[in-house]
């Protein structure tokens, strides 16, 4: 297997904060959604482009839970999931508040976890990103993404750093995931981000 390190240029030039999403208002412009957050975010567009600078740096965190699940699925995602999730809007505010920025044990994160998960709508693809963007770390281990196209990357096995065990989309290997991601990043003297950036892109879809 290839070292991760032969593309340690390739991962520091990743504009991670610039990567985008296009948003349809057609998609989200629905009447059990909040009006004026809607109207706050497209204003007179029909089309708006949000990227992960944008979410990071919105400080209403109702407004801010809608922009990542804006980014995350811009074609509205799966069936009634994000529809379930709106309808608990205002307990989602409550748990992303009083975790925003902060580091947490590995007691606190799995309570946390058992919280976000009873959420209906609400998977670990999902509450990755919500943790993510709302900068939580656990046990000093930065929040990272981790839908299906990182395990599915991951299992591609083409990197020597990334192990031979089958990843799959649960909360043990996703404390894993960061854990290894940090790692492997403290090392390259990366941001962790471009290390799953890397993952989602370029070690998913290209054969090293």
């Amino acid at each position: 297997m290839t070292s991760i390190d032969e593309y340690r240029d390739l991962i520091k030039m990743i504009p991670v904060n610039e990567q985008a999403s296009i948003i349809k208002k057609i998609v989200w412009n629905k009447e059990s959604y909040d009006e004026n957050i809607m109207k706050s975010i497209f204003g007179d567009n029909e089309i708006v482009e949000l990227s992960r600078k944008d979410v990071c740096s919105e400080p209403n965190i109702k407004k801010k839970i809608i922009m990542v699940l804006m980014w995350g699925y811009p074609n509205g995602g799966r069936g009634n999931n994000i529809n379930n999730v709106m309808k608990q809007l205002e307990q989602l505010c409550d748990l992303l508040r009083s975790v925003n920025g902060k580091n947490l044990t590995k007691e606190q994160a799995g309570k946390l976890l058992l919280e976000l998960e009873n959420i209906r709508g609400l998977g670990i693809s999902t509450w990755s990103k919500l943790l993510y963007f709302f900068n939580v770390s656990i046990d000093t281990n930065r929040c990272q993404i981790f839908d299906q196209k990182i395990v599915d990357s991951l299992n591609k096995k083409q990197f020597q750093q990334l192990g031979n065990e089958e990843w799959k989309q649960d909360i043990n290997h996703y404390y894993q995931y960061i854990e290894l991601v940090k790692r492997i990043a403290d090392k390259m003297k990366v941001l962790p981000e471009q290390i799953e950036l890397f993952l989602f892109y370029f070690n998913l879809y290209y054969k090293f």
